[in-house]
């Protein structure tokens, strides 16, 4: 029984310590704390004997986004604690494929495990896919062609306004559609900043290029509309005579 109490305090004294260092607070170590404290020594035993036999299981932080973020240098505070390397020098074989001259990065670079799950319907290597939005229909400013795989589908639209997904509708619908104005002052936003908000570009009905073609289809039948402009009237062209 004194060996395991022994143990117990250890094992628990490391856990908290490094879940405190890795979210920089307390609230996954109190978690934790609170859930060990109801068991026994010999149910805290038999846990965590069982917990080590499986490699599926782990212990989990959890992280509130603006509240407690995960940040670098608890990352690497943890890290120390535990005796994990972060920057290791690693071998790419694939650049000479000799076994006898493998390349290695002359600066230790930093290493992990990227934990996801792949889905049943991705492939482990893609063929193709298209990742650009030049080629557009000059009438909607739709994507085509080869770059029509990266527009947002009628199904999509729909799901984004039952969730009432408003600002990004406004999002897809505007600098990421047939605004190109938008989507200029979009990219040069995130050129110069490295973000971009989107109260802060300019939304004009005159600038979308498949709401003016609509205006111009009325406009052939003999309709006015306020689709682009406020008023349900053309302009006035203005005429100029030759005085003599």
């Amino acid at each position: 029984m004194k060996a395991i109490s022994t143990r117990r305090k250890a094992f628990m004294d490391y856990l908290t310590q490094a879940l405190d260092l890795l979210e920089g607070g307390s609230v996954n170590s109190a978690h934790y704390k609170e859930k060990f404290d109801k068991m026994s020594d010999e149910e805290f035993d038999k846990f965590i004997t069982d917990f080590f036999k499986d490699d599926k299981k782990q212990f989990y932080v959890e992280f509130v986004e603006f509240e407690r973020d995960l940040k670098m240098k608890n990352i690497e505070a943890c890290a120390k604690f535990m005796g994990v390397p972060l920057y290791e020098y690693v071998a790419l074989p694939d650049n000479t494929r000799d076994p006898n001259n493998v390349v290695v990065t002359p600066q230790p670079v930093p290493v992990g495990y990227a934990h996801y799950k792949r889905m049943q319907q991705s492939l482990i290597k893609k063929n193709s896919m298209s990742i650009h939005i030049k080629k557009r229909n000059s009438k909607t400013g739709q994507v085509v062609g080869e770059d029509k795989v990266t527009r947002n589908s009628d199904v999509e639209t729909y799901a984004l306004m039952t969730l009432g997904a408003e600002n990004a509708q406004r999002e897809f619908m505007g600098p990421r559609a047939d605004d190109m104005h938008m989507k200029n002052q979009m990219l040069n936003q995130i050129s110069n900043n490295g973000y971009v908000r989107l109260e802060d570009l300019e939304s004009l009905p005159e600038n979308k290029v498949a709401l003016n073609t609509l205006n111009m289809y009325f406009v052939l039948q003999g309709f006015c509309t306020n689709l682009v402009g406020p008023l349900y009237t053309l302009p006035k062209p203005k005429t100029v005579y030759n005085k003599k």
